[in-house]
């Protein structure tokens, strides 16, 4: 808003009431001529919209004069978010294509061309499909402000200043500890990227120091909660999406799977004599995880009736939505969203929150942490020993609650 309030001074629109609906639209159409990305511009109309509405809302026309008319209620971009090789793509078939969560788009990948930024992307093949597109996205933020604040339209002319004025940005927007790392590790992996490649001769974040993130430990639900939340199933449901979403939960809490390893599940995935599954994990690796007997039993009988929802969209994707396409990590949630409402949980839960429970429960129990590292496939044992402290919270909290001297 702010960036498109100093623009319309500069048209002579000094208030609101002054912008017109042909403004807001040259508006839009001057950030797609730019070279604003496609997501960047379709934000700001709607942010544009919500504005206005409120606007109107809080000064209405006075009484005799004409109702006042949102100027932003018919904006149009010239490359709508709805074209089909910019919408986010299920998780199996991002990983497929090995280079982004979304198609390769030629007005999309036009936008911010100096930067380069679907090249960036590409470069990225050790990274995760999430992690790639989530690098995209900040530097295509980076750019954009660098627009909106500066003249600096070319990568080759950011100064470290820039970068320490950037991160001064973000901690003024109030964004976490978490966001401000990972928005320099991208521009760090960017610049890196840009040098190697002979494309510029300094690195601008050469000196920036990543600030710390402040550690968050997981909050996993008690061990009834988990398995009624688990055993929560729509009665009303047809069959098989009983099967389906019970096995989803399984798999969740049962075996401590990712979203993004549930989506990408295979039927030939499941061994039945076994009882395990081999899922793709962060890295595009690979292991085998062992699964429960409710789970086995829930993943038959939905393998029996995946075939009434397949269509030809479906491949081998293991988990199907009912028009037959590859389970998203939006459906997934809406699943246990479910669940949790008929579980009684006030305030709902995450799937993240299952695997965290999966991990903590195991750990509660005495399992060691090298074998919860290895079902969880975490690459490194630093991240297994959260759970660790969160069973010496749980520790510590028995502690005071029992003993007389606590």
């Amino acid at each position: 808003m702010v960036h498109f309030a100093a623009w319309c001074l500069t048209k002579a629109a000094k208030s609101p009431d002054r912008v017109t609906s042909e403004l807001v639209q040259s508006y839009i159409d001057y950030l797609e001529g730019t070279g604003y990305s496609t997501e960047t511009v379709e934000q700001r109309a709607t942010t544009l919209r919500m504005y206005f509405e409120w606007q109107i809302r809080s000064t209405p026309a006075k009484r005799g004069d004409l109702a006042r008319v949102n100027p932003a209620r018919k904006l149009t971009t010239g490359h709508a978010r709805a074209c089909d090789k910019c919408k986010p793509q299920g998780s199996a078939q991002a990983l497929s294509r090995g280079t982004s969560a979304k198609k390769s788009c030629d007005v999309r990948d036009s936008r911010l061309a100096q930067w380069e930024p679907s090249d960036f992307e590409v470069s990225l093949t050790s990274a995760s499909v999430n992690t790639r597109s989530a690098y995209r996205r900040d530097l295509e933020l980076f750019a954009e402000w660098l627009m909106d604040m500066t003249p600096i339209a070319d990568p080759g002319d950011v100064e470290r200043e820039h970068v320490r004025l950037y991160l001064a940005h973000l901690h003024d927007s109030g964004a976490s500890s978490r966001t401000v790392a990972r928005r320099i590790a991208a521009l760090r992996k960017y610049f890196t990227w840009r040098v190697r490649n002979g494309e510029q001769a300094h690195d601008p974040l050469m000196g920036i120091h990543t600030p710390q993130a402040k550690g968050r430990l997981p909050r996993p639900l008690d061990e009834r909660t988990a398995v009624d939340v688990v055993t929560a199933v729509n009665p009303a449901a047809q069959e098989w999406e009983k099967a389906r979403d019970s096995a989803v939960l399984e798999l969740l809490y049962g075996s401590g799977l990712r979203v993004s390893e549930i989506c990408t599940l295979q039927t030939d995935g499941f061994d039945k004599k076994s009882a395990s599954v081999r899922v793709l994990g962060k890295g595009s690796k690979t292991r085998i995880v062992p699964v429960s007997k409710p789970c086995a039993t829930a993943l038959m009988a939905w393998l029996g009736l995946r075939g009434e929802v397949t269509t030809s969209a479906s491949g081998k994707a293991m988990f199907l939505s009912g028009r037959g396409k590859p389970l998203t990590r939006r459906d997934v949630a809406r699943v246990l969203d479910s669940a949790a409402e008929r579980a009684g949980l006030a305030g709902g839960t995450h799937p993240h929150a299952l695997r965290h429970s999966f991990a903590t429960h195991l750990m509660d129990s005495g399992a060691d942490t090298r074998s919860i590292q290895e079902l969880l496939g975490h690459s490194d044992a630093a991240t297994t020993q959260r759970y660790t402290h969160v069973s010496k919270e749980k520790l510590r909290s028995s502690y005071v609650e029992a003993h007389p001297r606590a």
